[in-house]
């Protein structure tokens, strides 16, 4: 009887055991039977690139618009954009307003150089000129202009240009300011013409009566108008008289009579 139980429990172990093993074997086939297909996706997706779809030329899209270029020989004749250069200030003096600023150039000591001009008008006394404004400072009366060195006390300037207007005809003028320089200095009056304003008179006081070089010098213009003459005076130190001097000699070839 124990014999028999015995072989009895092996008998079901057996059978337990070969239920495992067919178990397993099921569960393997069907896992790989479930991978082909998912492998087979993936190589077709490797191997089968999607095919993009070509663009259509839609012949009712309007052609782009060629923009022409420029032609170097003719721009500026038939469009006009190119500004006409500015012409020399003594060209459009009778245009300007006072006050009106611009540029410009002058030769000092033998080199070019840029001039920031401001025009000037005077009624009362009859005329017009041009001031370097970044080296001069305006004094402006009812009949008179001063333009006086900024480097300078303004109060009691070495270097300035003063102008005013006297109804004294031009050689009775030019002969008191003459005889009142022959006290300090040796004047010279000669007749002379500035580039606009024409022929005028002209006292050169730099040198005294002795022949020395003074320590303020002065070159006096004496301007003819309809009616009486401006008097224009340059007072500079010796040491200037190459640099305010000659500043004072190029505003003095700015002067322009204005028309009655």
């Amino acid at each position: 009887m124990k014999k028999l139980t015995k072989t009895t429990a092996l008998l079901v172990l057996a059978t337990l055991l070969m239920l495992l093993l067919s178990s397993c074997g099921s569960a393997q086939d069907t896992t790989t039977v479930s991978a082909d297909p998912m492998m087979a996706d993936v190589l077709s997706a490797e191997t089968e690139p999607e095919t993009v779809p070509s663009v259509e030329t839609d012949s009712s899209l309007p052609e782009p618009e060629l923009i022409p270029m420029a032609d170097n020989g003719s721009f500026g004749e038939e469009t006009g954009t190119i500004p006409e250069p500015e012409t020399a200030p003594a060209a459009q003096d009778a245009g300007r307003q006072d006050g009106e600023r611009f540029q410009d150039s002058i030769m000092l000591e033998g080199m070019p150089e840029a001039v920031f001009y401001e025009h000037v008008k005077n009624d009362v006394i009859g005329i017009e000129l041009d001031y370097d404004y970044e080296n001069f400072e305006r004094r402006s009366g009812s009949a008179s202009e001063c333009f006086i060195s900024k480097y300078d006390n303004i109060d009691a300037p070495e270097n300035y240009l003063e102008i005013f207007y006297t109804e004294e005809d031009s050689d009775s003028a030019a002969a008191s300011i003459a005889e009142g320089l022959s006290a300090n200095y040796a004047a010279n009056k000669e007749a002379f013409t500035l580039k606009n304003a024409g022929a005028c008179t002209r006292i050169d006081a730099s040198s005294t009566p002795d022949g020395q070089t003074p320590d303020q010098l002065q070159t006096v213009y004496i301007i003819p108008l309809q009616k009486g003459c401006a008097v224009a005076t340059a007072h500079y130190s010796a040491e200037a008289a190459e640099g305010f001097g000659h500043r004072f000699a190029e505003i003095m070839d700015t002067l322009t009579v204005m028309s009655k």
